[in-house]
């Protein structure tokens, strides 16, 4: 199987740098100077705007600094198992996503995480409290807890959930939700009176993981956003988010499926440093030296990223201010490999434990049980040095039990990968209404398309599809127009 020079897996007798995966991709033998349109960004974003365009007979090239395709997606093997090292879960409730895996008929390797599908236990740690470990009971009563205090807080000045945010895949259409664009999801919790701290916190746990980031850092309309999204229910959120995802193969059989209805040009290992333009042409500069240009660019870049990128002529000054503010997500995602089984479980902290929520996935697909593979993802700022394994494995350790020994681990270094710098986006407060139009306006000849700018599922893999699909759609109608000119 190819290996990417991306992951890091830590085993007690060994460790390397570079895993195994199905997603790592030749360039083109050939590459050209001049095309029509150059994507940057071999994600989902950039497949599915590269494949609808080529399929419309227009000349396309990719451009990857990655060897691989995925972006912020892609799946590993290790251990004999299957990892997914970025994005995850996938849900008929996210309409591009599920449009496309049927399209593929993907649909029929869905399987679930067993820790988010009905966990025996779960364990909650307040802040620098020791671990509880709650029984189903006590579990489903939390839930019912924090499903009422969703109700009060995504509620305010008599206005409901809905009425507040009536069409969540419409944000520029005129809401009552703009006028709270200011507020965090502390804002609004501390309005909240008539409800205790610790019914609070059973919220609050929850809309901490949209960010792996503290309450007072994430807008509440982001939050609300989610809520929205999941049809205004923490239950059927968190079943959207955290329960579904693929088997054989994972997201790297889906973004290959996508990939192989794509016959244009792919340049990987080639980093853009420079997008230049004039009134005809696209010009793009790389790191290696290579000049090449087009009629149209798509740059799916990250928006934590794009700084990196000069442009000429430059960016508007409120353009420039958004990825100067960026969004907000940067925390650790760790698969661990623990040595027994165990029944499935789930794990909240609240901040500052470096672990903020984890769970279990499952206890081998080999057919008998194999220890217990599950997922931790960690606060913003913590766990920076994924290849610190005493820090990681204390992290599980004294946040979750220390009663079965982790074995191994793997991870992708998102924080610091200069081509995420984060993972995926989730916005702070004033955010929204300030910069998602900005962020999704053409900068003349160059078009933005992200999931991190998204309407809809915003840093979901459906985001980045909606964002693709909709600049492609854009340039095919603007090429009609010019053709039916020259007519």
């Amino acid at each position: 199987m190819p290996r990417s020079q991306e992951g890091y897996l830590w085993w007690q007798s060994h460790t390397e740098s570079g895993l195994e995966t199905q997603a790592v991709m030749p360039s083109s033998d050939h590459i050209q100077n001049s095309y029509d349109v150059i994507v940057i960004g071999a994600g989902f974003a950039g497949l599915v705007a590269a494949r609808d365009l080529d399929a419309k007979g227009l000349k396309v090239l990719i451009i990857e600094a990655r060897d691989r395709i995925g972006g912020r997606t892609w799946t590993a093997r290790a251990f004999g198992e299957e990892f997914e090292m970025g994005g995850t879960w996938v849900h008929w409730n996210q309409p591009h996503l599920y449009a496309e895996l049927t399209r593929y008929d993907l649909q029929r390797n869905l399987k679930t995480s067993n820790g988010t599908l009905k966990p025996i236990t779960t364990i909650w740690k307040k802040r620098d409290d020791i671990p509880q470990v709650r029984d189903e009971k006590t579990t489903i009563e939390t839930s019912i807890i924090a499903e009422r205090i969703a109700r009060k807080v995504f509620s305010i000045d008599g206005l409901s959930s809905e009425e507040l945010m009536p069409f969540p895949h419409d944000p520029t259409r005129p809401a009552s939700w703009c006028k709270y664009d200011h507020l965090s999801v502390r804002d609004r919790l501390d309005a909240i009176t008539d409800e205790s701290e610790e019914d609070k916190a059973a919220f609050e746990a929850i809309t901490n993981t949209f960010g792996t980031a503290p309450s007072h850092e994430i807008g509440f309309t982001e939050a609300l956003r989610w809520y929205a999204l999941g049809g205004y229910s923490l239950k059927s959120l968190l079943e959207a988010v955290g329960l579904y995802k693929l088997g054989n193969g994972g997201m790297t059989t889906f973004a290959k499926a996508i990939f192989e209805d794509y016959s244009g040009s792919v340049l990987f290992g080639t980093e853009v440093t420079r997008i230049s333009q004039t009134a005809s042409k696209a010009t793009i500069t790389t790191k290696d030296g290579r000049v090449l240009s087009a009629l149209r660019v798509i740059c799916t870049i990250p928006l934590n990223v794009l700084q990196t990128v000069t442009f000429e002529p430059p960016l508007n000054a409120l353009k420039q201010e958004a990825l100067t503010k960026g969004h907000i997500t940067g925390g650790a995602k760790i698969h661990y490999k623990l040595r027994h089984a165990t029944p499935a479980w789930s794990y909240q902290g609240m901040p500052p434990t470096p672990l903020l929520f984890a769970f279990t996935d499952h206890n081998g697909t080999k057919g008998k049980p194999d220890g217990t593979y599950c997922i931790g993802f960690g606060l913003n700022g913590h766990l920076p040095d994924i290849k610190n394994s005493e820090e990681i494995i204390k992290a599980f350790e004294q946040n979750i039990g220390a009663d079965n020994k982790v074995d191994g681990y793997l991870a992708h270094d998102w924080v610091n990968d200069p081509y995420s710098k984060g993972t995926w986006a989730c916005w702070g407060p004033s955010s929204s209404t300030l910069y998602l139009q900005e962020l999704q306006q053409s900068h003349g000849r160059v078009s933005f398309a992200s999931g991190d700018s998204a309407d809809g599922w915003r840093g979901f893999v459906d985001g980045a599809i909606e964002q693709g699909k909709k600049v492609a759609n854009g340039i095919l109608r603007e090429n009609s127009k010019v053709q039916r000119a020259k007519l």
